[in-house]
């Protein structure tokens, strides 16, 4: 495995000798290719703090990440390259101000290839394949990065990291703040990188209907515990996720409240209102 958490906990300093435990006793290991998983659960259950210790952004207080051959533990190792691990797992944050300080989309781009010494001309040329990589064309190169929309900053600061070449791509809360269209393109941008690449793609969300619709895999956190790591179709044939802070996709819901209401035979797991539809008709008979 690519990455392999060995019982890692993580305490933030909080106070006068006071800590906060973030994450405790994770126990994971995460392929470099072909899977698209999401990191799911409420605010401060520890989704964040996980992805940070994938690409040694953050180093375990107990416990022990191995990254692509390297073992991170509590204290920083001199033999070890961080950055040269940063190249193998991309973190996209949040928010996307937080990548993006350039005068321009292409000089933005550039610069992570450039921090590992490839030429500049060699970097554009990276900054072009990635630009079209995320959807946009490639006169957005020029454009300053802090006149763009809010889905095309995140689309910019993808870019970024894509052109690294990461082997495993880590986006934190990559649709927030974009409408069902928006979101709809954004995951749709994602299914086709990972079906190019065949990278991992790790996507921390509160988005279920996305989750089922289009992820292999879902680790649920909760109370800084790694509390279930299985495919959407089994976690949402679980019943009372509501103890977990977890909704049900839109589509299950909706069909599950029509099926009682209205006594139909009705299989309520359909990942899309596309198909919630066609089995509605199917169980009326239309």
């Amino acid at each position: 495995m690519a990455i392999h958490f060995q019982h890692v906990s993580y305490q933030y300093p909080s106070g006068s000798y006071q800590f906060y435990q973030a994450i405790n006793d994770i126990s994971l290991s995460i392929p470099s290719q072909g899977e698209m998983i999401a990191i799911v659960g409420q605010t401060g259950s520890g989704k964040s703090t996980l992805a940070q210790h994938m690409n040694a952004l953050l180093f375990p207080s107990s416990g022990s990440v191995d990254i692509f051959g390297s073992t991170i533990r509590q204290k920083r190792d001199k033999k070890i390259s961080y950055n040269h691990l940063r190249k193998h797992v991309g973190l996209v944050f949040q928010f996307p101000e937080y990548q993006l300080f350039e005068e321009t989309v292409q000089k933005d781009i550039m610069f992570g290839p450039m921090n590992f010494k490839i030429s500049a001309a060699d970097a554009a040329e990276l900054a072009q394949k990635a630009i079209v990589q995320v959807g946009l064309d490639e006169t957005y190169l020029k454009r300053n990065p802090f006149n763009l929309s809010g889905g095309e900053k995140k689309r910019v600061s993808i870019a970024g990291i894509l052109a690294l070449d990461p082997d495993i791509l880590v986006l934190d809360e990559p649709t927030s703040g974009l409408d069902p269209k928006g979101k709809s393109q954004m995951m749709e941008l994602f299914t086709a990188i990972q079906k190019q690449t065949d990278k991992t793609i790790i996507i921390i969300t509160h988005d279920m209907d996305l989750v089922y619709r289009y992820m292999d895999r879902v680790i649920v956190m909760h109370e800084g515990r790694l509390i279930r790591d299985e495919s959407p179709d089994r976690l949402f044939h679980r019943k009372n996720l509501a103890e977990l802070h977890l909704d049900y996709p839109e589509t299950i819901s909706v069909l599950a409240a029509i099926k009682a209401q209205f006594s139909l035979d009705i299989d309520i797991y359909q990942k899309d209102m596309d198909a919630a539809l066609v089995e509605l008709r199917r169980a009326v008979g239309k």
